[in-house]
């Protein structure tokens, strides 16, 4: 496994020059434009294709992300229990030989929506594996005091693709259709495979010393302790999962509300188009940000961003020039601090847990927010059918401002640089008692 061995004070090598972090960089990138094809031709094969209903579009978009609520926290357990490198692998090729299935059923003449349900819950069930066990993966691989530049560095990619690849699906879907245009994304998937078997094997994390093997529901309640017992696992955890619930209320009557106010398709991608430009731009200046204003000070202000972008969507009432750009405008500053908060959450959650936990940490956290957002989708549907749409929009705002309020005030504002979170051991801002910090490796 790489370890980060440069002196105190010299400036390290770029993280491209190191290969392992080129083969991960390889694998992300690869398969984050690859699902980019896929979120836009699997909807418009079963919508064009195969003639899907409503009800049955809605079931094969929540099928994306249902496995993460249903398998989350069990897979948690497991990867603190065996190496996370072979799941890695293990889950790129069932996801490559699940999508190839699709253009080859079309082909065959026996697609049906049923098959298409399957592939999206096997694929989503997958991505459960392989998401977790890369973020447990890339702190033994990269250098735990690396780890802020890495995650930057791929929240970029998943900002590129989130801007080009939509796109470039289009394009790919009109010359080749939909079902084919799957192959690219099981392609995709293959190149990553390929990239994780290069990379150096990991071992099984090592248990606390004392600790004793329990049941897997005991397994599961330590990744809730741990995050609960660590203030700088608590608070940034704890206000993602707030904000999701919020976000998931705003984006359930976003579009409602473009369209309510006379917005037509090509306004509304406008729209989107330039709030996926403030996230490839934020995600690129993240590591600079960070480094001129500090790590805390910059979370914060990234979570009280989208408060700036909700209240301008709300005082817009037409479709004029003018309210177009003013609501481009902020979706480009809501977008501009997501990758900085996510960056920053990330690394305070790779930093501070130890190998053992990781696993299930990430899963604890990445249920909690999936889940609030699922949450937040359907309260704010109600809210917006009992109460008005704008009406959805200012509570989001509200509630946001409450979360980044809330987090001021939390011992994250005082962190400037996340070496900080192992520097000092012993400082009571940082550190629990009840739960201990992995040093650097330098």
């Amino acid at each position: 496994m790489s370890k980060s061995t440069t002196s105190a004070g010299a400036k390290p090598p770029s993280l491209f020059r190191q290969r392992n972090f080129a083969l991960l960089f390889t694998s992300q990138t690869g398969s984050l434009f690859g699902t980019q094809i896929t979120y836009v031709a699997v909807p418009l094969t079963a919508v064009l294709l195969l003639h899907a209903t409503p009800l049955e579009a809605g079931l094969l978009g929540a099928l994306e992300t249902l496995p993460f609520l249903l398998f989350g926290l069990f897979v948690g357990v497991r990867l603190d229990r065996q190496a996370r490198r072979p799941v890695m692998i293990a889950a790129d090729a069932v996801r490559a030989v699940a999508l190839a299935w699709i253009p080859v059923a079309h082909a065959l003449g026996v697609l049906n929506i049923g098959q298409l349900f399957a592939v999206v819950f096997v694929v989503g069930t997958m991505t459960v594996f392989f998401d977790l066990a890369l973020q447990s993966y890339t702190p033994g691989l990269i250098g735990r005091d690396r780890l802020p530049e890495a995650n930057a560095k791929m929240q970029v990619s998943d900002s590129a693709a989130q801007v080009a690849g939509p796109g470039a699906a289009g394009v790919l879907i009109s010359a080749i259709g939909a079902p084919t245009a799957i192959l690219v994304d099981a392609a995709s998937y293959v190149l990553s495979f390929l990239a994780v078997a290069g990379l150096p094997a990991d071992k099984t994390p090592e248990p606390r010393p004392g600790a004793r093997s329990g049941s897997i529901r005991a397994s599961i309640r330590e990744g809730f302790a741990a995050i609960g017992r660590h203030p700088m696992l608590r608070w940034p955890t704890s206000a993602a999962v707030t904000v999701n619930l919020f976000s998931g209320a705003l984006m359930s009557v976003f579009f409602l509300y473009l369209v309510h106010v006379g917005m037509d398709a090509a306004q509304v991608g406008l729209i989107v188009a330039v709030g996926s430009s403030g996230a490839l731009l934020g995600a690129l200046l993240t590591d600079r940000l960070t480094g001129w204003f500090g790590v805390g000070p910059m979370m914060i202000t990234a979570m009280a961003l989208p408060v700036v972008g909700y209240l301008v969507l709300a005082a817009v009432t037409g479709h004029s020039p003018a309210a177009v750009g003013a609501v481009a405008a902020g979706s480009f500053v809501v977008q501009f601090g997501i990758p900085v908060f996510n960056v920053n959450v990330v690394s305070f959650r790779q930093i501070c847990t130890p190998d053992e936990l990781l696993g299930r940490v990430t899963a604890t956290a990445r249920t909690g927010v999936l889940g609030a957002f699922s949450i937040g989708s359907l309260l704010g549907g109600a809210l917006g059918s009992a109460s008005g749409l704008r009406t959805t929009i200012l509570v989001a705002a509200g509630g946001t401002l409450m979360v980044a309020a809330v987090l001021l005030f939390s011992p994250v504002r005082t962190v400037r640089r996340l070496h900080e979170l192992s520097a000092d051991p012993g400082s009571d801002a940082v550190l629990d008692a009840d739960l201990t910090i992995h040093q650097q490796t330098s």
